[in-house]
């Protein structure tokens, strides 16, 4: 039988894999929303209110 500290080396290999390339897939959408973590609490609670009066207007 082969060591079990192989699989765990194997699973460690996996799951660093999988995390770099959610980090790459998800580059976009944080990219996106740089500009609203530069708001701030008025520019943000601005927009909110914005967005809450165009929806409602549906």
């Amino acid at each position: 039988m082969s060591n079990p500290s192989w699989i765990v080396l194997a699973w460690l290999v996996v799951a660093f894999a999988s995390a770099v390339k959610f980090w790459s897939i998800t580059r976009p959408y944080r990219k996106k929303a740089a500009p609203f973590n530069q708001q701030t609490v008025d520019e943000a609670r601005q927009r909110l209110e914005r967005r809450w009066r165009k929806d409602s207007k549906v």
